[in-house]
């Protein structure tokens, strides 16, 4: 089965604005609805997700997260590791700690991401999908 990691804003828009996700992401996305494949959504996922309703953001946070993966057998967090830790080192071209720690999970994963972050995209540092 494939296997994808999921950015934040692609999990949010997916269970909230399917109609922004790029043609080959919303393509993946309906492969995991139909169990085709497994989105895997990095731990640091839930903490952005908390931290972003903190600032008042309507996204889901940890309990709703939570009731996805029970749901839906198509998603699968995705454990914090020392492998991602000792990656997230080699990542310093990116700023920002939780694109590092998305990008870390999918280069331990080796596996594509799903993200539209233009940053993430012009590193090259992993395969995206999302256009």
């Amino acid at each position: 089965m494939k296997k994808f990691v999921l950015d934040t804003h692609a999990l949010v828009w997916h269970l909230s604005l399917p109609k922004r996700l790029g043609k080959a992401a919303h393509r993946v996305m309906t492969q995991v609805d139909q169990g085709k494949a497994m989105a895997l959504i990095p731990a640091i996922v839930a903490v952005e997700l908390a931290l972003l309703r903190e600032t008042g953001r309507r996204v889901p946070g940890p309990p709703e997260l939570q009731a996805l993966i029970q749901a839906h057998p198509g998603f699968q967090i995705l454990p914090m590791d020392l492998a991602q830790a000792t990656e997230f080192m080699l990542l310093g071209y990116l700023q920002d700690p939780f694109d590092r720690l998305v990008v870390a999970a999918a280069r331990v994963s080796s596996v594509p991401l799903l993200t539209a972050d233009e940053r993430i995209t012009h590193s090259s540092l992993v395969p995206i999908i999302w256009d």
